[in-house]
């Protein structure tokens, strides 16, 4: 049986506390539903951290203005999943659904899974596992398992949210001794494995804000796993359109579980724009997304069925997103 180390928790009462508490103590770490920094814990990752309760801050809810939906980086994936979205956004929802079982589902949040560590078959193992070979680069080694003789850190993205609220050009609140700061979702990600987010150990993420599309937007996500209840994304794509018309005015096409970080591939989307999204359109941007797609031998399907599977993906969420965007599906 894994069982968790001895750890303290602090329970701050406002998010500036919270921050002074992160500051202070170099190995804090901050602690929302905890389904996946909890599990490593077990696994004997960050053995020696405090952890920071984010449970009193305040920051769950949804919020709806004239131009955007504003969503709490506490919001349970579970709320998230029962909220009467906008159609074109109604992806959002979809992609907490492609997270995991119910159970996690009303624990896991909004914050925790855009946060979401990086993954890999060497890393994600118990401590007893990984005392049988050298530390890889993300356990403080100086070796890539999955590349030999690489300096890079090769473990995975495979959140469901981030390539969906990248695709809808969503915005991050972020909170630092400093003050707040907005920054794209996408600049959430460093793309180096061993810390994949740009956020420093003293700062937390607030709030996530998506702003309303226009009328004839639409956007899908399609996710490829092994067991559709439980499992990561071994590939995921994200596809967002407006349609204007009867073309594809706009798209954003975005690309997870294939590399560091989500990918927007913008040849993919330049592809479907100014299109009908013909078969050839759509051939095009499978092409595309396949080409940036490099994936390695870190998950439990193949680099070259996930690389061809990127195409599917995306070729499946641009139809279904062309559809939505014609108002022919729910």
């Amino acid at each position: 049986m894994l069982r968790l180390p001895h750890f303290a928790v602090h329970r701050p009462g406002s998010v500036a506390e919270g921050l002074q508490i992160l500051a202070a103590a170099p190995h804090a770490r901050p602690l929302a539903g905890g389904t996946d920094l909890l599990v490593a814990m077990k696994h004997g990752h960050h053995t020696d951290a405090d952890l920071v309760s984010l449970a009193g801050l305040g920051l769950s809810g949804i919020e709806r203005s004239d131009s955007t939906l504003t969503v709490g980086a506490g919001t349970s994936l579970w709320d998230l999943m029962r909220r009467a979205w906008p159609d074109a956004l109604g992806v959002v929802a979809e992609a907490a659904r492609a997270v995991a079982a119910p159970p996690l589902q009303s624990r896991a949040t909004v914050g925790g899974n855009v946060c979401l560590d990086t993954r890999c078959w060497f890393f994600n193992q118990s401590a007893f596992w990984r005392s049988g070979r050298p530390a890889c680069l993300k356990a403080g080694g100086d070796r890539c398992h999955v590349v030999p003789g690489g300096s890079d850190c090769h473990a995975v993205s495979q959140a469901d949210l981030p390539p969906v609220l990248i695709a809808c050009g969503a915005q991050a609140e972020i909170a630092g001794a400093d003050g707040s700061r907005d920054v794209p979702v996408e600049g959430l990600f460093s793309g180096d494995g061993r810390r994949p987010h740009t956020l420093s150990s003293a700062e937390l993420l607030l709030r996530l804000r998506i702003p309303l599309p226009p009328p004839g937007a639409g956007a899908a996500y399609e996710k490829l796993r092994m067991r559709r209840a439980l499992d990561f994304a071994a590939a995921s794509a994200a596809v967002y359109l407006e349609r204007r018309d009867g073309g594809c005015a706009r798209a954003r096409v975005v690309l997870g579980g294939l590399g560091t970080k989500p990918l927007r591939v913008p040849e993919a989307e330049a592809a479907l724009e100014g299109t009908e999204l013909d078969p050839r359109a759509l051939a095009e941007a499978a092409e595309a997304a396949v080409a940036a797609a490099r994936p390695v031998k870190n998950t439990d399907l193949t680099p070259a069925y996930r690389r061809k599977m990127a195409g599917v993906l995306v070729r499946r969420a641009a139809l279904r997103a062309w559809t939505r965007a014609a108002g022919e599906e729910s």
